[in-house]
């Protein structure tokens, strides 16, 4: 395990609260940026969230980066073809000055990150229930969905920050698992969250 260790990709892993979770620190630093060791991801996080302790990190690669926009990934190693997992994807408006996302049709929105993972799209179509709420976290509004079907079930939380960068948080199971382990996937989901830098 690499705790209290980074890399540029911005993350860090660290105990939290004496439980058995790790945090994920993701700085969204831009795709040209990628590589090598940040020391100090965990003061430059723009956002966190825990995850099982176990799982692995696996930083995305320049092309997921840059065209995916994967910004941060971890997965458990003990499912086959990484099937369990949590990513962020990161989209800013490049090259539109004072331009940001908008999140007025949220369907469409999701929709546009199939790109991103391709058992997401089978998910969509095959979707028995698609549960959406939303609330609301320091000033922020989250778009929380749950994707429930037959094959690879999701949870995944959207939203937006004051500078118009959106931000999608996406954990994966299969069926088969989803339900025994969703009280520690939905714990993913809950504390994500921006920290306002």
């Amino acid at each position: 395990m690499l705790a209290g260790g980074s890399t540029a990709l911005g993350l860090t892993l660290g105990k939290q609260f004496g439980r058995a979770e790790d945090t994920f620190y993701g700085t969204a630093f831009p795709p040209g940026t990628y590589g090598g060791y940040d020391p100090d991801a965990k003061n430059k996080a723009v956002y966190t969230f825990d995850y099982p302790e176990g799982w692995k990190t696996d930083p995305p690669s320049k092309v997921e980066k840059g065209t995916k926009g994967i910004d941060g990934r971890v997965f458990n190693p003990l499912i086959p073809k990484k099937g369990q997992q949590a990513f962020v994807i990161v989209l800013s408006r490049a090259g539109e000055d004072n331009k940001s996302f908008r999140l007025k049709d949220t369907e469409s929105t999701f929709s546009g990150f199939v790109i991103a993972d391709p058992d997401l799209q089978d998910a969509l179509e095959n979707a028995e229930d698609v549960i959406q709420t939303q609330r609301e976290l320091n000033g922020l509004v989250f778009y929380d969905y749950e994707i429930i079907g037959p094959g690879t079930n999701y949870l995944s939380t959207i939203t937006v920050n004051n500078e118009g960068k959106l931000f999608a948080l996406f954990v994966k199971a299969p069926a088969s698992i989803f339900n025994r382990e969703k009280s520690s996937l939905k714990k993913i989901q809950d504390t994500f969250g921006l920290t306002g830098r």
